[in-house]
């Protein structure tokens, strides 16, 4: 569903990806992760294009999404759920919900809030429809954002470490969510250094440093049998 061919990304004199060439499976949950400063925010950005990639081609159902014609199509079709939640603060939960489904998809406002409303109520957060993102925990605020996401009917949903903000009686909240679109099939790109998560849920592991993926792996091969010495000191430092 999706697949990196030879891509490459530099920042001025400095090259954040390396020559990429990797796939993604339908219904596949990928968990990449490395050090920081690996480039693994850098490689999930580039696959809606919210980084621009200078080398290599990205394909989404073979459609090269930095070549395509609308860039607000190609993304309606891919959710993503960023570190700092990003909810519109002047706008309450549903508004928050909605409005990219009226204003992209132009749908019917009560066929929109009807699907707003069961997404809350599958986030657990039905009774919050009408609090805005300052009234809610970052726990609440990112099960909106997941919710925000899923209100487009993505094919891809995208995970730019959606825990690292929160505190840690909190992470468990989303995780859950996160757990639950992967028991149902959903597509999913996972940057985290949430391991357990990935021991969990993962059907495969990217292992990312100095903007090369250095080892792909499912995580029982990965967790117990590590094949770089980068990949052991990574994960013996977790451990640690």
């Amino acid at each position: 569903m999706i697949e990196f061919k030879n891509v490459s990304k530099w920042y001025g004199d400095y090259q954040a990806l390396v020559n990429i060439s990797a796939q993604v499976t339908q219904g596949e949950v990928l968990v990449v992760c490395g050090p920081s400063g690996s480039g693994k925010s850098t490689l999930i950005r580039t696959i809606n294009r919210l980084e621009p990639i200078q080398e290599g081609k990205i394909l989404i159902d073979k459609t090269d999404v930095h070549d395509c014609g609308s860039i607000d199509e190609m993304r309606s079709h891919i959710g993503f759920v960023f570190q700092q939640f990003n909810l519109f603060p002047h706008m309450n939960v549903l508004d928050n919900l909605t409005m990219a489904p009226i204003m992209l998809k132009r749908a019917r406002k009560r066929d929109v809030e009807e699907h707003a409303q069961a997404l809350l109520e599958r986030v657990g957060l039905a009774h919050k429809a009408n609090a805005f993102p300052g009234e809610l925990s970052g726990g609440q605020q990112q099960r909106v954002a997941i919710a925000r996401a899923l209100a487009m009917k993505p094919r891809i949903m995208l995970f730019d470490e959606p825990t690292s903000a929160l505190d840690p009686e909190m992470v468990n909240e989303v995780l859950q969510v996160m757990k639950g679109l992967a028991m149902e099939g959903m597509t999913m790109v996972c940057v985290t250094h949430e391991m357990n998560f990935a021991k969990d849920v993962a059907d495969m592991v990217w292992f990312m440093d100095a903007g090369k993926i250095v080892e792909q792996a499912p995580p029982a091969d990965f967790f117990t049998n590590p094949q770089t010495d980068r990949a052991k000191k990574f994960l013996a430092d977790i451990r640690h």
